[in-house]
């Protein structure tokens, strides 16, 4: 069967006094099957393709769209190493599942082969579906073109079968495969296809090939943007469905203090004023109704003032001009390089916002025993985990379909709009639909933490760089931030400055 995909097997690595240590997994699944749900006439040939007897060839990414194109270059790469024609090619996003987990994302920041392979064995063992870090096509690449090599050889082995001949001497291109002047198309040996074990080496395709890589195709998700029928998280409509919107204070526990509840309920459409630690949500019969109605109750919270400006920046300049910090990465004497003459500047970077194009949503549908969610995630482990916590149910009953994302650069990651909305769908027993204000997506923001920086570089002869040194201020600081440059000698510092 071409069903199973093998996960990561035990890694030798090397102690001290020459000491090996095996890491196995007796007792963890080897193989994972698959979990995708085919459709009438389509064949599952692998954990990132399906093929429909009319030609369809659907790939599966396990990534989500936020505007950069995922799903176009990665279904690219896989059509192309499995020889179909780009026409015939459709996008589906992957389930939640230890295939699509995310492990180069989980690996990088961490240091030594050990950590590493940890930091990805965990990830796969937690079903770790994420898109961040620029990391889509670094991951999923080699996956990819394994997976649409693998099912090209299938489709080849069902023709040769067919037509009592060696599958190596098939082709498959622009969706047929092909032997001397005999010819099948995909749609019509996928069946066959899906029953053969894949074989353990697939030879390359022919050179004269038509190939999508390299070539600029259009956008799959282009077209349905631009007609307006693609469909986002408020896009989602359901029988009964009820809309809601909700305020929260800065900090995820703070009390309302003050608010015009009379007012608010006396606005037309209002169904009911949900308040919970740290929000409060109006639902009504449309969003501007609920949005009106919390304009009206004009909450206030016990505590909601941010730190100022002046006290970020005085902690920071205080960090950087002490003696605290670590050394997390050297390489080559950098101290020693620095000693003589130098250049030296001191660099501060602000908060930096995200201001997304599409403020958080979700919406959310209870049945009294599963929970069903349509939410723009980064990560569908994250906010189911987050939306089982809001509902007082376990994860298994909890389903994440995973929608197109207007804008990232990680806001996505946040599962506020997540939690209020399964919360809301639990507490009126109905689908309810949560829009946040652009206002209020703006406030409660998660910006990208603030630093300060003192770097130092001195020059070798004919002006290249001897050495470098960074000395930075600030909340967090990932291992792997070494600069990526064939410098002699370089150090990195780090100052922990507490902020909130």
């Amino acid at each position: 069967m071409a069903l199973l995909h093998p996960s990561r097997r035990a890694l030798l690595v090397g102690g001290g006094a020459g000491i090996g240590l095996l890491i196995a997994w007796q007792l963890w699944p080897r193989r994972y099957r698959p979990n995708l749900q085919a459709g009438p006439g389509e064949s599952v040939l692998d954990a990132f393709l399906k093929i429909g007897a009319d030609g369809r060839v659907t790939v599966i990414v396990p990534q989500v769209e936020m505007g950069q194109g995922v799903y176009t270059s990665l279904p690219q790469i896989l059509a192309d190493a499995l020889g179909a024609r780009w026409e015939d090619v459709g996008v589906e996003p992957a389930p939640l599942g230890p295939l699509y987990a995310n492990t180069l994302l989980a690996a990088e920041g961490t240091s030594g082969d050990l950590a590493r392979w940890w930091a990805a064995e965990r990830a796969e063992r937690g079903s770790l579906v994420a898109t961040a870090g620029s990391t889509s096509v670094r991951a999923w690449a080699e996956p990819l073109q394994e997976a649409g090599a693998t099912a090209r050889a299938l489709l080849c082995m069902a023709a040769a079968a067919r037509w009592d001949a060696d599958w190596r001497a098939c082709e498959a291109d622009s969706g047929f495969v092909s032997f001397g002047e005999r010819r099948l198309p995909f749609g019509e040996l996928a069946a066959d296809a899906a029953g053969f074990e894949p074989p353990a080496e697939v030879p390359p395709r022919a050179p004269a090939a038509e190939r999508l890589v390299g070539r600029p195709l259009p956008r799959l998700d282009a077209p349905s943007k631009v007609r307006g029928e693609a469909r986002f998280a408020a896009d989602v409509r359901l029988p009964g469905m009820v809309f809601a919107a909700a305020r929260g204070s800065r900090t995820p526990n703070g009390r309302m203090v003050a608010g015009d509840r009379a007012a608010a309920r006396a606005i037309p459409g209002v169904l009911r004023l949900v308040e919970r630690p740290g929000w409060v949500a109006a639902v009504a019969a449309d969003t501007w109704s609920a949005q009106r109605a919390l304009d009206a109750l004009a909450p206030r919270w016990s505590s909601d003032a941010p730190l100022p400006t002046a006290e970020v920046d005085r902690r920071l300049a205080a960090a950087l001009a002490g003696d605290d910090g670590r050394r997390f990465y050297q390489a080559g004497d950098a101290d020693a390089a620095l000693a003589g003459r130098h250049f030296a500047a001191d660099y501060a970077v602000a908060p930096s916002p995200h201001r997304t194009l599409e403020p958080l949503a979700a919406t959310a549908r209870f049945d009294g025993d599963r929970l069903e969610v349509w939410a723009p995630t980064q990560a569908q482990g994250l906010a189911r985990a987050a939306a089982a916590r809001a509902a007082g149910l376990p994860e298994d009953r909890v389903t994440i379909y995973p929608a197109l994302v207007g804008g990232q650069c990680g806001r996505k990651m946040a599962t506020d709009a997540v939690e209020q909305a399964a919360a809301l769908a639990v507490e009126l027993g109905r689908p309810v639909q949560l829009q946040w204000t652009r206002s209020e997506d703006a406030r409660r923001d998660r910006p990208r933490a603030p630093a300060r920086a003192k770097l130092l570089a001195a020059l070798a002869e004919g002006g290249r760089l001897a050495a470098w040194r960074a000395r930075i201020a600030g909340p967090e600081m990932s291992d792997d931030a070494a600069p990526p440059y064939a410098i002699p000698a370089v150090a990195m510092d780090h100052v922990a400055v507490d902020l909130p």
